[in-house]
């Protein structure tokens, strides 16, 4: 008897599957005939107070679900769109005055949705908050099965063109296994390819066909809250997709090309600054320096470095060091990009007037004790920088500048008063991020005679108190291989090499007398800086990553 009843539940499940299977497939041929995007609605987040906007018998009635709603534009996710109480429902909603963008679903997606209905009635005022979630679920999922990049190949071939819903969530899942911080969808004449940022390099996954491309791009526009219809014009919008309980926010931007649109995605993973000081790369002797700096009750630390080379992950490192709840610490940032508890963060929108110095100014009357500007650009946000480190606040900053030195040089320029900078001015750290070798595939190795040469006359004076290996024949390194592990690349994650100006009495006359970039730099060095190449140098002795690296980022440089 359980032998039957357990037979007859497998028919029955796979019945129910093969029906699913039909039901899908005849949805996207409605889709394809209409030229319309055919969505999954049992993975697609629902905006209840947007379905709110159709009764929800007039809705059942007309096979439909208003699933997202964002100014005057509705997302309509539509059975038939042929049925007669459908489009008496669609010329209700353009009378007034809604842009529709269709959408073909099935009948149980529809159902799905409309259980929404229940949340209504239990919360009647609630609001649209344009927070967007992709099943967790089924992220979880893909994380498991996804290892490398081959793995994501793999999945994605092996999805259906019409599956938008599910080739999008790989694509995430797969730049969260990988640790992209990107993710770009760039059109060619008769395919796209995609590929992944990783490391600070971009590498390729797989190339797309052009029927699969049009529906992953008319997924990602609508959750991105992208208008469907303009295919002429540049569009930036976000979502947030939810992973072990943390909101993660994804920023989009479209452009259109000479083959289509292209799209790129930033992923804002908070993992990636929830370092601290300690796990940056920076050296004791620079830990010491900095933690004594940032005790001081005023003064201004600027950090230095092209974009992607960590300067917002250090600053918020440093705020989180001190951070405590006798003080008050306010930022203004272009955008707010990680949300840090116990910190008030603001953010520059230009389009309404609000710049970096109205805001500062805005700031300055919060009373704050520390503060965090994104990035001095102009004469007026630096002066404002200034005078607030000389009258009693802690200020963070970044500038983009080569190396340390050249910092004090770009504020004078400018139009900071050099007697200002140098009472304001506390400490200057430049940074790049070099790639760590891979542990599991690098190989050990014996420099050459000419590279043992030029590590030794690179690191000849520094600081006894900096400790490395001897520097004979018998120093190993390594080098970097390739395995799954790492992509082949050899590599696997960054590591921060960092130079840093401590502001004495010698670098504040100095800089008393509008000092020079050469200037300057020769000061520090007589003060024993330690250069980029240097701390560069220190870690492949440390075995953290390689001389090749160490050339691609900062050159063979002394």
């Amino acid at each position: 008897m359980t032998a039957i009843n357990s037979k007859t539940k497998n028919l029955q499940e796979r019945l129910t599957k093969l029906r699913k299977q039909a039901e899908e497939k005849r949805a996207q041929q409605t889709a394809e005939r209409l030229n319309l995007s055919y969505l999954d609605l049992k993975v697609t987040p629902i905006e209840i107070a947007a379905l709110g906007l159709v009764e929800e018998k007039k809705a059942k009635k007309a096979k439909l679900a208003v699933i997202k709603k964002k100014g005057k534009q509705l997302w309509l996710a539509s059975q038939d769109p042929d049925n007669v109480f459908f489009k008496e429902i669609l010329e209700e909603l353009k009378k007034a005055g809604y842009q529709i963008n269709l959408l073909i679903a099935t009948e149980s997606g529809l159902k799905k949705a409309w259980i929404g209905y229940q949340e209504l009635v239990k919360e009647p005022a609630k609001k649209i908050t344009g927070r967007v979630e992709i099943s967790s679920e089924f992220l979880e999922k893909l994380k498991k099965e996804i290892k490398n990049i081959d793995d994501i190949k793999k999945q994605i071939n092996g999805i259906p063109a019409g599956q938008a819903s599910t080739i999008v969530e790989i694509l995430l899942a797969g730049s969260l296994q990988t640790n992209a911080s990107d993710l770009h969808l760039e059109t060619e004449s008769e395919r796209t390819n995609l590929r992944y940022r990783i490391d600070g390099l971009l590498q390729d996954v797989v190339f797309l066909s052009a029927k699969t491309y049009y529906f992953a791009l008319n997924r990602l526009k609508l959750l991105a809250g992208m208008k469907l219809n303009v295919h002429d014009k540049a569009q930036d919008g976000r979502f947030t997709i939810l992973v072990d309980k943390t909101d993660m926010e994804i920023r989009v931007s479209c452009i259109p090309s000479a083959y289509g649109e292209n799209i790129v995605m930033r992923v804002l993973n908070p993992k990636a600054i929830a370092f601290g000081l300690e796990d940056l790369g920076l050296r004791t002797d620079f830990l010491e320096v900095i933690q004594k700096e940032i005790q001081k009750p005023n003064g201004m630390l600027i950090t230095t470095g092209p974009t992607g080379s960590g300067k917002t992950t250090l600053l918020y490192a440093l705020l989180k060091k001190v951070n405590k709840p006798t003080i008050k610490i306010i930022t203004m940032e272009d955008p707010v990009e990680y949300h840090l508890e116990g910190i008030t963060q603001t953010q520059v929108e230009a389009e309404k007037g609000y710049t970096f110095a109205k805001g500062l100014r805005a700031i300055l009357r919060q009373d704050p004790d520390v503060i965090l500007i994104g990035e001095i650009r102009d004469k007026e946000t630096a002066e404002i920088a200034v005078q607030s480190a000389l009258t009693g606040h802690l200020v963070f900053s970044t500038l983009h500048t080569n190396d340390a030195a050249g910092a004090i040089p770009r504020l004078f320029d400018i139009g900071v008063k050099a007697s200002n900078l140098s009472s304001s001015l506390n400490l200057i750290m430049a940074q790049r991020l070099v790639r760590k070798v891979c542990q599991k595939c690098r190989q050990i190795n014996s420099p050459s005679e000419i590279q043992l040469s030029q590590i030794k006359k690179a690191l000849n004076g520094l600081s006894p108190k900096i400790k490395h290996p001897s520097l004979d024949k018998k120093l190993k390194i390594y080098k970097s291989k390739g395995c799954p592990e790492c992509n082949q690349t050899g590599y696997k994650g960054r590591i921060g090499i960092f130079e840093m100006i401590l502001i004495n009495e010698e670098m504040k006359k100095l800089i008393s007398a509008s000092a020079t970039h050469l200037q300057i730099l020769e000061k520090a060095r007589e003060q024993g800086i330690v250069s980029f190449y240097q701390d560069a140098l220190l870690k492949v002795l440390e075995g953290i990553t390689t001389l090749e690296e160490v050339k691609r980022v900062v050159g063979s440089q002394e």
